[in-house]
């Protein structure tokens, strides 16, 4: 039994080391039927992919998959929540080249007003100095639940990873949607109180390993430890041996 595909990586288009052609091709040497690209939002004031690269990633990735016909490459971002309206760094025209949509949230993300920087980004920028108080959990958790619902969002990362949120009512609400929840391959941000809620939600889960270089690629031990650990049945893992059905080639019949 085995993870089969890794849906969460970055290249020197924005935070990570490597090429789009070294991460396809570490996917390749480990055996995994499919790999995404999904560099940070255009949104992020330091890593943010520039729209002005986007053809030649769309380009290379064109190429790869004639060079490498043995695995599917998805393109995608992995895109920024950027205010508590739930505002998502892309526009209406990216659903015309991306294949999957990763999304959380992020530090130094640009947001859409002075009232929203106030509300939404500061105080989350400065979690871990100061504690996150009861009004702020419920906003932050409002912005994820109507950025799924508003956006075709295939996959959220690493869920309460510098922010605090109710994870239980966001897996119900990808649930509804067909959204999968990451275990994410560098840190699981997540208590196991709360992966143990969310596991009483439908929601399903997927492991990933948010490579930020070409090694890293289908690393998979920090997540498969907290399955293991905390006795996550396997068929809750949309990507251990099986491939996920994304929804945004699902999402008509929702």
């Amino acid at each position: 039994m085995s993870v089969l595909g890794d849906y969460h990586t970055h290249t020197v288009f924005s935070h990570g080391h490597g090429s789009i052609e070294d991460n396809v091709r570490a996917a390749v040497s480990l055996g995994l039927k499919e790999v995404a690209i999904t560099d940070h939002g255009f949104w992020h004031r330091f890593y943010g992919v520039r729209r002005m690269d986007l053809q030649s990633m769309i380009a290379e990735v064109k190429r790869l998959r004639e060079v490498y016909p043995n695995i599917k490459i998805y393109l995608g971002l992995e895109a920024n929540i950027v205010d508590g309206n739930g505002r998502v760094d892309i526009e209406d025209e990216d659903d015309e080249w991306m294949d999957i949509m990763v999304c959380g949230y992020h530090k130094c993300t640009h947001t859409t007003s002075a009232k929203e920087l106030l509300t939404f980004g500061l105080p989350n920028f400065v979690s871990g100095i100061t504690k996150f108080s009861s009004k702020q959990i419920v906003k932050n958790t409002d912005a994820y639940i109507k950025a799924i619902e508003n956006y075709k969002i295939d996959i959220i990362s690493h869920p309460n990873y510098g922010i605090k949120t109710d994870v239980k009512e966001i897996a119900e609400a990808a649930a509804r949607k067909g959204t999968f929840l990451e275990l994410n391959g560098k840190k699981v941000s997540m208590t196991d109180a709360e992966i143990e809620s969310i596991l009483k939600t439908d929601v399903k889960l997927i492991v990933d390993s948010d490579a930020h270089s070409a090694e890293k690629v289908g690393y998979f031990g920090v997540p498969l430890s907290y399955v293991t650990r905390l006795g996550i049945p396997t068929d809750r893992i949309a990507n251990f041996d099986k491939l996920p059905v994304f929804r945004r080639y699902n999402d008509s019949n929702r």
